[in-house]
């Protein structure tokens, strides 16, 4: 990302694709954890479990890179020569990165098998943190509150769960509804956790999809057979409506 916050008085620097970047990354993130977490129990379902991992990060760092104007120049490189461990972004890519490289080599069978295996647990969590830290530490963006922290890997898990649940993965059922319901109670919170001003503005920009969000999330609790696609849609849509609508700065900024 050319801007990754924006400067102020900047409107709105996020678009589309930087909003799929965050649902992107955080169906990454959840199913390299659950990969890591197969292949520490030697699960078979581990090996496609890390494909689709990998498929999704390198699909993740496909629209990072095509949504950048300087995507032919690669001056995104830097974040790998210098050390910014105050960084959420910094920490981002290289989790990112690590969870690729590991992933891969345990896919492809090379390498220390249990360091690799941790490696690829430690990446992953990395990667379920960072979008939300990355929200959270911009102090010029009221909506984006501390509760980013927790409920961006929550959702991220609940996409992932839903995911394994449309694989026909039994296990992944009551993880599913665990996270999914806590996503929906720390979403129900957050407009309650806003300055008043905040508050007008997110109910006024997006009260409506939030609301119909949180809809489609309950829905997966009564209708079997649609539960993960409900899930994944209130998931994806409330991480894409967090950070569309978050962008605003606040009267007189």
């Amino acid at each position: 990302m050319t801007e990754f916050y924006g400067l102020p008085n900047a409107g709105e620097f996020w678009h589309w694709t930087n909003a799929l970047h965050f649902v992107l990354v955080g169906l990454a993130g959840g199913v390299a954890l659950l990969a890591a977490l197969l292949h520490l129990q030697k699960a078979k379902e581990a090996r496609l479990f890390t494909l689709i991992a990998l498929g999704l990060i390198a699909l993740d760092l496909f629209v990072l890179w095509a949504e950048s104007p300087a995507r032919f120049r690669f001056t995104h490189v830097w974040l790998f020569l210098t050390f910014h461990p105050q960084s959420p972004i910094w920490w981002g890519s290289w989790g990112l990165a690590l969870a690729f490289l590991s992933g891969g080599l345990l896919h492809l069978n090379r390498g220390p098998k249990e360091a690799l295996k941790w490696v690829f647990l430690v990446a992953s969590l990395v990667v379920l943190a960072y979008p939300g830290l990355a929200l959270a530490v911009n102090l010029n963006r009221p909506l984006w509150n501390a509760l980013m922290v927790a409920l961006f890997p929550i959702t991220a898990l609940a996409l992932a769960l839903g995911l394994g649940l449309l694989l026909k993965q039994a296990w992944a059922g009551l993880p599913f509804r665990v996270f999914l319901g806590l996503a929906l109670f720390l979403a129900t919170l957050y407009p309650l956790s806003l300055p008043p001003e905040a508050r007008a503005h997110f109910l006024e920009e997006g009260g409506l999809a939030h609301g119909l969000l949180l809809a489609l999330g309950l829905g997966a609790f009564f209708g079997k057979g649609l539960a993960p696609w409900l899930g994944l849609l209130s998931a994806a849509g409330l991480r894409a409506l967090l950070v569309l609508v978050g962008q605003w700065q606040g009267l007189g900024l």
